[in-house]
């Protein structure tokens, strides 16, 4: 069963809200036009185990609104000042990165951005593995038309300028980008992220990140809600004890065992993730089902990640 919503309703079936005029608005339009909260784990705060999300405005604005949202996702977190400003200082440069090319495909013929960029903050894995990964969305699959699209590495010269040098030092390697579909918005539209990932000293940890209190039934139920307010409304799931199938497309399947789930990815390889991860979890199954997309309409397979999967998300 799902929490319910601040209002005390459940959340599901609310329309979303008007985007128009987004793509040219300042930083407070942007923010007036956020969807209302549901009540929803993913939706829940940095600490709570949540993912916070915002968009950005297609302007001048972009890298410092990134600035701005990345120090609010993270403010419940006692980050220290030198991690803080690496962070900081990445979110801005993707920003950066992004507004270039949303500008550069609105230049081209008949091409207009769908969405606004979104920047998203989550925290994934736990204990000494735990990261606090950064993700800028756009519309564009590839970081430039030249590259082929669900690319999971990009070397740092693939565009123009240093932010993404910047970006790979500062990482110290952790980061890449993937194809997915956006966050918000009234409709969900396919492009990429660029992503940065920071490993978190424990002391900066919440004590559980907010996952533990949840048993294994109900964050699959969670999940299944999370796939399909992310656009995955063809969802097949069947439940048998300690176990439940959630049949994605054609081309994929997701297993819960206990607390675990695993899937077959397009290249044939098989995932497997800490049910609890659940907002990485969303993520890499939306990867792995907009790779079988693409992979469909190319009739190639799409570069696969070239670490494991806490640092290819």
């Amino acid at each position: 069963m799902r929490p319910p919503a601040p209002d005390g309703s459940s959340g599901v079936g609310r329309p979303a809200m008007s985007t128009a005029g987004l793509l040219a608005a300042p930083l407070a339009e942007a923010l007036a036009v956020l969807p209302p909260r549901a009540g929803s784990l993913a939706d829940a705060g940095v600490s709570a185990g949540g993912c916070f999300a915002r968009p950005l405005p297609l302007d001048t604005t972009c890298a410092s609104a990134a600035r701005r949202f990345f120090r609010e996702a993270v403010s419940s977190l006692p980050i220290p000042s030198g991690l803080l400003h690496d962070g900081v200082t990445m979110a801005s440069e993707l920003a950066a990165n992004t507004l270039h090319a949303q500008r550069k495909a609105a230049g081209a013929p008949q091409r207009t951005p769908a969405v606004v960029p979104e920047i998203w903050v989550y925290l994934r894995g736990d204990g000494r593995r735990c990261e606090l990964v950064c993700k800028v969305f756009d519309c564009e699959r590839a970081l430039d038309a030249a590259d082929q699209p669900g690319l999971a590495k990009a070397p740092p010269d693939s565009v123009s300028g240093r932010g993404l040098q910047v970006v790979d030092g500062l990482s110290a390697g952790q980061w890449g980008c993937h194809p997915t579909l956006s966050r918000l918005g009234p409709w969900r539209t396919p492009g990429k992220v660029v992503w940065f990932a920071l490993r978190m000293p424990p002391a900066a940890l919440p004590d559980d990140l907010g996952r533990q209190r949840y048993s294994p039934d109900w964050l699959v139920d969670e999940l299944e809600a999370m796939l399909t307010h992310r656009g995955l409304t063809d969802i097949v799931r069947a439940d048998a004890p300690a176990m439940a199938v959630l049949s994605i497309s054609r081309h994929l399947t997701v297993w819960r065992r206990g607390s675990t789930l695993s899937w077959r990815t397009s290249a044939g390889h098989y995932q497997q993730l800490d049910l609890a991860d659940i907002v990485e979890a969303c993520e890499q199954i939306i990867w792995a089902h907009e790779e079988s997309a693409l992979a469909e309409v190319g009739g190639l397979l799409p570069p696969r990640p070239l670490s494991g999967h806490l640092t290819a998300s």
